[in-house]
């Protein structure tokens, strides 16, 4: 039987945050920070922080940072002081299992805040993960090491830009379940990540999943779906 669809419904001043959505599919509501006044910001992460599960703030402007410092111990991925233009921030993640169960493979270093972001939801939630930086196609060979690194992994997040065909060479060499994250990264044609993104929506690849431009998040939630996470 579900519950109510309206149980664990906050409402403030600047909207609704959803507590009990853990209970129902067991991820949390993200709060996401990007175009959020101080005060909305402030008021949703209150709201966040009353419950007792895990606590997410995806594309975090670090300037802000001050605003909810001392909340919470939050850990922060980049760190706070790399100047990353967006920080995912997580406070109260669940205890990190021992088994490494996700593999996330990132064509270049410039694809390491997205990436990060999908390691953030991972933590969050308990799962742990393994990230590989730099492993595109255009050294063949690296991508050949990351996927014997990566052989013991449950599912495959892949992060590309320019052409996206990291993501093709990745499931077409792996049984596993492999996610395309297609970045915003190159010049050009690559038409900030929208050529990677049809191209991997073009794959032959057969079963590979497509999320949307830079959506490093909705890959981790996609992730956590697969591996059977148990609303609690």
């Amino acid at each position: 039987m579900h519950e109510n669809p309206t149980d664990g419904l906050r409402r403030g001043d600047f909207g609704w945050f959803d507590a009990g959505r853990r209970a129902r599919i067991g991820i949390p509501e993200a709060i996401f920070a990007t175009g959020k006044s101080d005060a909305a910001l402030v008021e949703m992460v209150t709201f966040a922080l009353e419950g007792e599960g895990p606590v997410l703030v995806t594309r975090f402007d670090p300037s802000r940072f001050a605003l909810v410092a001392d909340r919470a111990d939050w850990l922060a991925f980049p760190p706070i002081d790399e100047g990353s233009p967006y920080v995912t921030l997580v406070a109260r993640p669940l205890h990190l299992g021992e088994q490494t169960r996700v593999a996330i493979l990132a064509a270049g270093s410039s694809d390491r805040v997205m990436a990060l972001e999908a390691q953030a939801v991972l933590t969050a939630l308990g799962v742990r993960s393994r990230l590989i930086l730099d492993c595109g196609v255009s050294a063949i060979e690296r991508t050949m090491v990351a996927l014997d690194e990566a052989s013991d992994a449950e599912v495959f997040i892949v992060l590309a830009g320019f052409e996206g065909a990291l993501a093709t060479v990745v499931a077409a060499s792996v049984a596993q379940p492999v996610i395309g994250v297609p970045t915003s990264v190159g010049y050009g044609v690559a038409r900030a990540g929208e050529t990677a993104m049809a191209s991997m929506l073009a794959s032959c690849a057969q079963g590979l999943m497509v999320m949307g431009i830079d959506n490093g998040f909705g890959a981790a939630c996609a992730a956590l779906r697969i591996l059977g996470t148990e609303p609690r």
